[in-house]
């Protein structure tokens, strides 16, 4: 045979195996190979240098990529409720004070409005939506949702937190992160631990005795490491029990890494760091933004909120980190770590086999249709006496809107959840639109031309609450108080006609005492995204029927909060002296009569709940729909322990199910009983505790409209 034939025939045959070799030597690029393999593979190539370089960002909103490893950089966005620009003040085409460019992208419903649907199939949904669109602008991560507990009514961003109860946030972020990360999106728990307020946040130092950490404040980060298996936790500003959050071992190695098995990484909040080899040490693994951006930040001169942001310097650059790495004061083991959690979560979800370009659809009408929905279920209705709502159209031939937010579309709170819609529409012309020519339809913002209006009209809404310059992150509400002048507006209102609704704008707790017995219906309709408008005017005119309810307490006065007197702290330190009694823990067990108590809300229909049955391992009853209208009911199930071993609230929420009935039509709800719904944390033993004995089971609308009870033993 020629010898050059036997070299090709040769050549040939050996091909497929150079090609298996050559894959087999650079396993991480083989995007047939197990994720472990793949992270095991990259983690071994890198050098010392380059692994700690990518433990701080590469800018304001990117992890740093490695060109000769092909390492891609995680492109990050912020908004639990929508993707928002990205860019930030450090953006490094920027000059010094020219305009940031801006991402549009469909603005949905505040977390506070998303807890009020208790509903985890819509937060999946919404999780869902937000995630494609997360995936159109070209980003791989979402900096969202928030979890931390509403402890104090004047926290700031209580707006976008699911409420005051763990059982609550535990099963909606849950939803909200499958559905997001089911998209390929890595989502972002925050604030990891105890960001209750705003005042002090990135100084503050948080004092929670373990009983009330545990049962309270960490339960909806547990559920969404073990039940939702997020990606990435961000650490808190502030100071948990004497340590920085994102220099605390015992939160960050010890409970999340060790006790919960979480798999991801946990990212800083933006210059929430301050000492290199303890931030290293604790189970940080990635800084946040780069030390480029902080430059770049200071140079452009650009504010950035209260306190130090912008201050002070990123703590895990080389220039930094690497003597520490060197003395041995930080090993590379706790290095390695780092990377591997960072691999794991970017292979996991393709960065590396499917980019994302970008270029893609947002805000499609698929994507305003999820957001509507959620605008709808999240409307609760606080009073209704005399079925003064729906409006009726033989009843309502002329309205008269009035109120500083009725011609503005309040779609969400001020800071970094804050979504610039493509469109919104104003609830003055929602109702406008659909009141149509048979309705006259007049308006006024403010008290003389507004009470003319409302007497010469069948019937007056005024639309009042807070904006995003009130409720915002950075900054913690004065008073419960309405902004000045709008108390006496809708008393103005209500002395000119009768008749006079009032729609709210309210993601935390606000003073009613002063009109509330005089008005006979009030929507509180949160800040409810791009389609408020048209949803708040669906409600009024009755062609949805409301059903959210109630994820906070409102009470009558600041000094009836169970935070009163350990709220904002002194001498840097906040002192949770309540304990387990936060919301209606505090009101329903100390007896304190509340203007709307946990879980309220009120519908155009009635639902009647029987048959209550209880049995070792599940409890179940009916709800029929007895009423004139088809509409969704929110079934709650609490418990309560008739002799506890210690001190324990009177009643917690241990289920809950958000059932659709038309009118006439029953179902049998259940709820399944298990040693947790029974347990207390012993913080001295470290463990859960399930006491057996006697137990009172309860189902009710709401913590103070108990419908049916029964007794339970746990053996």
């Amino acid at each position: 045979m020629n010898p050059i034939r036997v070299l090709s025939v040769l050549a040939a045959l050996a091909a497929p195996i150079m090609i298996a070799q050559e894959s087999k030597k650079e396993t991480y690029r083989d995007a047939k190979a197990p994720v472990e393999a793949r992270v095991a593979d990259l983690l071994s190539r890198m050098t010392l240098e380059e692994k700690v370089d990518m433990v701080s960002g590469g800018g304001w909103m990117e992890s740093k990529a490695n060109a000769r490893l092909g390492i891609p950089a995680i492109k990050m966005a912020d908004g639990p409720v929508g993707v928002r620009n990205w860019y930030g003040p450090s953006a490094l085409t920027m000059r010094a004070n020219s305009p940031l460019p801006t991402v549009t992208s469909t603005a949905f419903p505040a977390g506070v409005a998303l807890g009020a649907t208790w509903d985890p199939d819509l937060l999946h949904e919404v999780g869902k939506t937000i995630g494609q669109e997360a995936i159109a602008l070209g980003r791989d991560m979402m900096l969202g949702p928030g979890v931390n507990i509403v402890r104090a009514p004047l926290a700031g961003r209580n707006f976008e937190m699911y409420g005051e109860d763990p059982f609550l946030s535990s099963k909606l972020v849950v939803g909200y992160i499958k559905g997001m990360q089911g998209t390929g999106v890595m989502a972002t728990v925050k604030h990891f631990a105890a960001n209750n307020q705003e005042y002090q946040r990135q100084t503050i130092d948080a004092h929670i005795d373990q009983r009330a950490l545990h049962e309270i404040y960490l339960p909806a980060f547990r559920a969404a490491v073990v039940d939702a298996h997020v990606w990435s936790v961000m650490s808190a500003y502030n100071k948990l029990n004497g340590h920085w959050c994102a220099e605390n071992p015992r939160l960050l190695t010890e409970t999340l890494k060790k006790e919960w098995g979480f798999k991801g990484f946990v990212v800083s909040d933006w210059l929430g760091t301050h000492n290199t080899a303890p931030t290293a040490n604790a189970g940080l693994d990635l800084e946040m933004p780069g030390a480029e951006s902080i430059k770049r930040l200071r140079a452009m001169n650009v504010p950035q909120g209260p306190g130090d942001i912008g201050q002070r310097g990123a703590v895990l650059t080389p220039e930094l980190l690497m003597p520490e790495v060197k003395s041995g004061e930080v090993k590379e083991a706790a290095i390695d770590d780092k990377i591997r959690r960072l691999l794991t979560a970017m292979f996991a979800n393709g960065l590396f086999d499917h980019p994302k370009p970008g270029g893609g659809q947002v805000d499609t009408p698929e994507q305003r249709a999820v957001a509507r929905k959620a605008a709808d279920e999240a409307i609760v209705l606080l009073k209704n006496a005399g079925d003064a709502l729906p409006l009726m159209t033989e009843k309502a031939r002329t309205i008269a809107v009035v109120g500083p937010n009725a011609n503005v579309a309040r779609t969400g709170g001020g800071g970094s959840s804050s979504v610039k819609p493509n469109h919104s529409v104003s609830p003055l012309d929602a109702i406008r639109e659909r009141a149509g020519s048979a309705i006259q339809v007049t308006f006024a913002e403010a008290m003389p031309q507004a009470a003319e209006l409302a007497g010469k009209a069948d019937v007056a809404i005024v639309f009042a609450g807070d904006s995003a310059e009130v409720e915002r992150e950075g900054h913690d509400r004065e008073s419960m108080d309405l902004p000045a002048g709008q108390d006496d507006l809708i008393q103005a209102v209500v002395k000119a006609n009768k008749n006079t609704i009032v729609v709210l704008n309210a993601g935390a707790p606000v003073g009613m005492d002063r009109w509330i017995g005089q008005v006979p219906a009030v929507l509180n309709v949160w800040f409810p995204g791009e389609e408020g408008g048209p949803a708040i005017a669906g409600v009024l005119f009755g062609d949805t029927n409301p059903s959210g309810h109630t994820p906070i307490t409102f009470p009558h006065r600041i000094e009836d909060s169970p935070s009163f007197g350990n709220y904002p702290g002194t001498d840097g330190v906040v002192n949770y002296a309540e304990g387990v009694y936060v919301g209606y823990r505090h009101y329903d067990t100390k007896n304190v009569e509340p203007l709307f108590c946990f879980g309220h809300g009120l519908s155009y229909t009635r639902f009647e709940y029987k048959d209550l049955k209880i049995s070792a391992h599940k409890t179940t009853l009916t709800v029929r729909n007895v009423g004139p209208r088809d509409g969704a009911d929110v079934v709650q199930f609490y418990v309560h322990p008739l002799k506890p071993s210690v001190d324990r609230p009177v009643q917690e929420l241990k289920g809950f199910r958000r059932t659709y009935l038309r009118r006439g039509e029953a179902v049998t709800v259940e709820f399944p009983l298990d040693s947790s719904m029974f347990s207390w944390y012993d913080g001295s033993a470290k463990k859960w505790v399930a006491d057996p004995g006697a137990y009172e089971l309860r189902v009710g609308s709401s913590s103070r409209d108990i419908r049916l009870k029964g007794n339970y033993e746990l053996k």
